[in-house]
């Protein structure tokens, strides 16, 4: 699975929630997630293992 920045995700530990993708390192397999929709406040991001993402939709390429 490649996963780029932008693209909107499930996370397993909280599935019923969005995230979308800030940043992926492809040397851990870590991908940074933040909640979506954005809000005007901060949004904290964490990372992940990438295993425990699915794409949302076909927006994976």
């Amino acid at each position: 699975m490649h996963l780029h920045p932008g693209v909107l995700v499930s996370y397993c530990a909280s599935p019923d929630a969005t995230y979308q993708v800030v940043n992926v390192d492809d040397l851990s397999d870590c991908v940074w997630l933040r909640r979506f929709p954005l809000r005007q406040q901060r949004l904290p991001t964490f990372g992940v293992p990438l295993h425990q993402v699915r794409p949302i939709a076909s927006a994976v390429s």
